[in-house]
């Protein structure tokens, strides 16, 4: 072999092993190139969804929660409110497509778009999401039909105290003391009957607990399972952040909306810590004791309602409304222990009560809701 040829073969081999580096260069590149756009696939995923559930979530606040998000209780044309949630925000807007006329209510178009803020890979933009639907404003119904409506029947054990349909403010015509079905109905030991007056001492609204139930305008359903009352102070059925006597004192011309979940299911019984006013809302059984506990406003209670000792409450009160869920409520107690009790009728404590209590929440109509509008 001459050395030419010798030389000629050293020189190839270079050039061969640098093309086999290339082209492995080329083919890791590519896998990262591969891998990197198989995640930014894949977060892209995860940041849509993400978004879309911020949508969602921000458009039921709108829908349920308008007091919670600052907006008034109806738009009068167009209002907006930003939602700040883990993750990201949701823009909500809702706008008025018609006014209520007569017995039609208004129609409402309400949407909210969810932005993602968070992702997974760098340099990616945010994920956005609309969700929309259709909706109608239901106004609940509180309408107080006597100083004492027991739907679950009232026992009253002795004859002191007073129960009266009188109002106290006199602004509005007196009402019946107390309403009840025929069966339990109104009962109890001793001259009981001396202890009430109104325009008519009891009046009957069913022969039983569910025509009762059925004869109390209020929307309990709406209520309990579609928040249609938005609260001042949500308390769970332990009690834990129920306003207490420093506060309303401190607040004295406060009338919150206190909503007690202590039931329907599972329920327990809540005992009222301290003297209030406002729109008191006990999904399931109250108590009321001693000189403790008293009411300046309007009590809606889904249980039964058991009152010890000297108390007294002005405004309205509603006991055994879980009866209109299919609930078994057990009968309603005044009982008289250790002093006289006072459940009196007052049209302006109820009215106040009422004036922020935000009776009423947007409702979607049915197969109106849409959420296909994804964005990058």
């Amino acid at each position: 072999m001459t050395r030419t040829e010798q030389t000629r073969r050293r020189g190839f081999a270079l050039p061969v092993v640098l093309m086999a580096l290339f082209i492995l260069t080329g083919a890791l590149a590519g896998g990262f190139a591969m891998l990197r756009g198989e995640n930014a696939a894949d977060d892209a995923t995860l940041q849509a969804n993400a978004a879309a559930a911020l949508a969602e979530s921000g458009l039921q606040q709108g829908l349920s929660n308008r007091a919670g998000l600052g907006l008034a209780a109806l738009p009068t044309g167009t209002d907006s409110a930003r939602l700040t949630l883990t993750g990201g925000y949701a823009d909500i807007v809702t706008t008025l497509i018609r006014a209520q006329s007569g017995t039609a209510p208004g129609l409402y178009y309400v949407r909210s778009r969810g932005v993602r803020t968070r992702t997974g890979v760098s340099g990616a933009g945010n994920a956005v999401a609309t969700a929309s639907t259709y909706a109608t404003y239901n106004i609940v119904n509180l309408t107080v039909q006597s100083a004492m409506t027991g739907i679950n029947g009232i026992n009253k054990a002795g004859s002191s105290g007073l129960i009266s349909g009188h109002d106290v403010c006199a602004a509005k015509p007196s009402i019946p003391g107390v309403a009840v079905p025929t069966v339990p109905g109104f009962t109890g030991s001793g001259q009981f009957m001396n202890s009430v007056e109104g325009s008519v001492k009891v009046t009957e609204i069913g022969a039983t607990k569910t025509e009762a139930a059925d004869a109390v305008p209020i929307d309990w359903d709406a209520i309990v399972n579609d928040g249609a009352i938005t609260p001042t102070f949500d308390v769970p059925a332990n009690g834990t952040g129920f306003p207490t006597a420093a506060w309303f004192a401190a607040n004295p011309t406060a009338w919150p909306t206190i909503i007690v979940r202590n039931g329907p299911e599972n329920e327990t019984e809540f005992t009222l810590p301290n003297a209030g006013r406002g729109l008191l809302i006990v999904f399931g059984a109250l108590r009321l004791n001693g000189n403790s506990a008293g009411w300046n406003g309007l009590m809606l209670v889904g249980g039964h309602l058991r009152s010890n000792g000297s108390n007294e409450v002005q405004g309205g009160t509603i006991t055994g409304l879980n009866i209109k869920l299919g609930y078994n409520v057990q009968d309603n107690d005044v009982n008289e222990l250790n002093g006289t009790k006072k459940y009196l009728y007052n049209s302006c404590h109820i009215s106040n009560a009422l004036s922020n209590s935000g009776s009423g929440s947007l409702r979607p109509y049915q197969s109106t809701f849409a959420n296909s509008f994804p964005t990058y």
